[in-house]
């Protein structure tokens, strides 16, 4: 069960980087002649009695808010103690004011809490509407009585007749009546066509007025406390004008409505000094935002301990699961938060007692530098966070390295051991929660998402206005990018920003400029049918896993030949050699090569035959041999003779076991279907194995049911199965998905191996396919190729990770003739990549092969 995504509409999203544009620009202008320190010493000059009140309106406040989710969890027929709904109300509420966008980010931390409690997707989603309405309703009766009772100030502060203002109130007012009467006098939904909206009885539509509207005066008297006398202003005034200013800062989108809300502010209240006023908004966001997001991260830590409690010899995982329970999607979040404080501490000026203290101990070169290298490592922080919010593996890694390089440049450049911790916090969450980012994805093939462009380019804006405020006393000259000096903030913040903005620009200019790849789409049935018509004329089995569906097949004009391939990395690589009559191999061989040079990709062609050697040495690609296949010519093959006293002492002790074989014509293999199923999963669950991919089928039943299936039956049941690859008319076979279950008889594999081989030369073919040897037949001379050597050691050192030998051996005592296989390539060192580059299609993953 997942919760549905929901895609913000494009508007909005421009109406609110519009909105925090504007409201950065009035506040520059407002406050071009304050001072940072005057701001900050405005919020230390409030009284403790002010700052206590304003803490007690909060906790009020979001009391209000958890009836919310109350009456949410009534309307929606759920009983969930208080306490409980309490607590998850609270981290929805604290998490969403501060993330932005209350209904998906408050919504997803409801989603994690309650679906343990049982709730269905629709019932939360319920809940989370109801909320949301809740609050509308709230908001509609104080704004509208607002604008009634004060139109005439309302119509001035708005730049609107009174008239207007009136109008607005009786629509806003009017709007509640209409629900409220609904609520009364009907009892039945609201039926659209398919779309049922239940209605509410009137007393719960009453609650969810007197609740929001609770709610909303608490969180207006949160911040009217913190006013500075100059205000001089009632509380029923002060409430209306919050709204407005509130309203502001929803629909312009922005998390919190930070920058909007201020600017709305500081336009109402002319007559108070504006730093005086900035320091009572600061001190309010401090408390009702900041204070509250910081409990709900630790409930959240806490609700997530107590739901895995355990026995105290458990509590080392239990501190791992607690981490990791902050979602990826939380922790990209934090690391663009993050970077944007690299940022903005570069563009800020250190304290000076520090720089003081550090003239010391740190060199000014390794002051200038640090302070350069930290806002590219904050520019690499939020291009990152995107990758983990898509969990990738490689963001992961790029992630933790980056952040540790930032606390070591946080500290040096002007012992900023605030930023240090946090930045240091954030490690510590990734690493615990190193498990949920696994996704193999490329890093450099990430798509970012308009909004996330906005926020980086939201971020930049920022930090030059940052610049722009905190230096506006120094007169710009030339030289000031020139000067090195200790206290020279200024031009290390100017050096510091234009790199960053350098940076930025030749990413996104890389990223505009580079060719683009056009994804690689499934093939269409009809190409699937002509596929299986070529692969019968052709003479290599290995053809036949164009048929899964998971590669790219590429036909030349006339649809008589193909190539399958797949993307990976920086290579589009081939399996096996072109399908189709050699005359027309070579052509689309060129057309491949073609394509490939114009997507700026390396052509791969893995596991070729020796016959078509020729055709890549004219393509000007590198040849490195990759191992030997065991091929069994039929005519020959019997159970006759010493040199096959093992297979056929094998075979009869499998039949004196019950084993049973035969070959389930293919349109009849669906009906078979579910035992294969239960075979195949019995057989990964034993080799604690997951399904490998591209050289390989894997189990997919539209895949199973293309071919004829080998089958062993014990006791009337499947015990063992293979799928059967055909090959030219009476060429060649081969099985490619060989699986078998616990239940099967000790040597099922060689039973059905030689079933296969003698039902195929009943069939009148001519070889069976016992498929590669890898890194077999390679040469040990001195002289022999450098991949020779290198080979023989892997198979010589590597035996405990994959046998090598083993595999040869086994395949030996069925008296194979043996047939190279060749990887073709783009040069010596394309070669290496292309093998990585193949074993991450084949495996999933570089990481995951070797962890095999």
């Amino acid at each position: 069960m997942t919760v549905p995504h929901t895609r913000v509409p494009a508007w909005t999203t421009l109406l609110g980087v519009a909105l925090f544009g504007l409201a950065l620009f009035w506040l520059h202008h407002v406050l071009a002649q304050y001072r940072w320190q005057d701001i900050l010493a405005h919020v230390n000059a409030i009284p403790t009695s002010r700052f206590l009140a304003a803490v007690a309106l909060t906790c009020a406040g979001y009391g209000c808010l958890t009836l919310y989710d109350a009456l949410g969890l009534g309307f929606a027929g759920v009983r969930v103690p208080y306490p409980r709904l309490a607590l998850i109300s609270f981290m929805g509420y604290a998490i969403g004011h501060n993330v932005g966008l209350n209904t998906l980010s408050g919504g997803a931390v409801r989603y994690r809490a309650y679906s343990p409690l049982g709730l269905t997707a629709k019932q939360i989603g319920t809940v989370i509407a109801f909320g949301t309405l809740t609050f509308v309703l709230g908001a509609a009766v104080l704004l509208g009585l607002s604008l009634l009772s004060q139109a005439g100030m309302s119509g001035s502060v708005l730049h609107v007749h009174p008239t207007v203002v009136v109008l607005a109130g009786c629509v806003l007012l009017g709007g509640v009546g209409s629900y409220l009467w609904l609520a009364f006098s009907r009892h039945k939904s609201l039926r659209y066509g398919k779309i049922v909206i239940p209605i509410p009885k009137g007393r719960v539509a009453l609650a969810q007025i007197a609740v929001a509207s609770a709610d909303l005066l608490c969180a207006a008297g949160v911040l009217y406390v913190l006013l500075p006398p100059q205000a001089a202003i009632g509380f029923a005034e002060f409430a209306g004008l919050y709204l407005i200013a509130i309203t502001a800062g929803i629909i312009s989108n922005v998390p919190g409505g930070v920058g909007v809300f201020e600017s709305v502010l500081l336009l109402i209240f002319r007559s108070v000094p504006p730093d005086q006023l900035l320091g009572a908004l600061l001190a309010y966001r401090i408390i009702y935002y900041f204070g509250p997001f910081g409990v709900a991260l630790a409930l959240l830590g806490t609700h997530e301990i107590w739901v895995h409690r355990g026995p105290m010899v458990r509590m080392a995982r239990l501190g791992r699961t607690w981490l990791s329970a902050v979602t990826p999607q939380a922790t990209g979040v934090a690391v663009f938060g993050a970077g944007a404080v690299l940022l903005f501490s570069g563009a800020m000026p250190a304290i000076s007692d520090r720089l003081i203290w550090m003239r010391h101990f740190v060199p000014l070169p390794v002051l200038e530098l640090s302070h350069l290298l930290g806002s590219a490592v904050g520019i690499g922080l939020m291009v990152l966070a995107n990758g983990l919010y898509r969990r990738l593996d490689a963001a992961w890694w790029l992630t933790v390295w980056l952040l540790c390089a930032g606390i070591l440049l946080s500290l040096l450049k002007g012992f900023d051991y605030e930023e240090a911790t946090v930045l240091g916090v954030i490690v510590v969450v990734l690493v615990s929660a190193r498990t949920r980012f696994r996704r193999r994805a490329s890093l450099i093939e990430q798509r970012f998402s308009g909004p996330w462009i906005i926020a980086v380019l939201l971020v930049l804006g920022t930090a030059v206005w940052l610049v722009l405020f905190a230096y506006r006393h120094v007169p710009y000259e030339k030289d000031l990018w020139w000067q090195f000096a200790f206290e020279a903030s200024a031009p290390r913040s100017l050096r510091a920003l234009l790199l960053a903005a350098m940076i930025a620009a030749a990413y996104g200019l890389w990223r505009l400029l580079r060719p683009s790849k056009p994804p690689i789409s499934n093939p269409a049935p009809e190409d699937l049918q002509q596929a299986q018509v070529l692969i019968a004329n052709g003479h290599d089995t290995n053809a036949n896993l164009a048929l899964l569906g998971d590669k790219h097949l590429m036909f030349n004009a006339d649809r008589t030949a193909f190539i399958m391939y797949q993307a990976s990395g920086s290579s589009w690589v081939c399996m096996g050699d072109p399908v189709g009559p050699a005359a027309l191999c070579e052509p689309l061989a060129w057309d491949f090569l073609e394509l490939c040079d114009g997507m700026a990709v390396l052509p791969v062609f893995y596991q070729v035959a020796p016959d078509n050697l020729s055709l890549y040495i004219d393509l000007g690609l590198t040849l490195t041999k990759l191992g030997e296949e065991a091929r069994i010519p039929l005519a020959a093959f019997s159970l006759e003779g010493a040199d096959r006293a093992d297979l056929r002492q094998s075979h009869r002790r499998a039949g004196r076991d019950g084993a049973e074989f035969d070959v389930v014509p293919r349109q009849d293999v669906p009906a078979i279907m579910p035992e294969l199923r239960a075979v195949s999963n019995s057989w990964l669950a034993e080799k604690q194995a997951g399904e490998k991919r591209f050289s390989m089928g894997y189990f997919e039943e539209r895949y199973l049911s293309s071919f004829d299936c080998a089958v062993v039956r014990r006791a009337g049941a499947i015990v063992a199965f293979a799928n059967i690859w055909r090959a030219g008319m009476g060429t060649e076979i081969s099985v490619d998905l060989m699986r078998y279950s616990d239940a099967a008889p000790k040597g099922v594999v060689d039973f059905m191996l030689i079933e296969c081989m003698l039902w195929g030369k009943a069939q009148q073919y001519q070889w069976f396919n016992l498929g590669m040897a890898p890194l077999a037949g390679l040469e040990e001379h001195a002289l022999a190729p450098t991949w020779h050597k290198l080979g023989r050691m892997v198979q010589r050192y590597g035996e405990a990770f994959y046998h090598f030998e083993g595999l040869r051996k086994y395949k030996e005592k069925f008296l194979p003739v043996w047939r190279p296989r060749y990887l073709a390539a783009s040069g010596k060192f394309g070669v290496a990549g292309a093998l990585l580059d193949v074993t991450s299609l084949i495996s999933g993953g570089v990481g995951r092969a070797l962890t095999k």
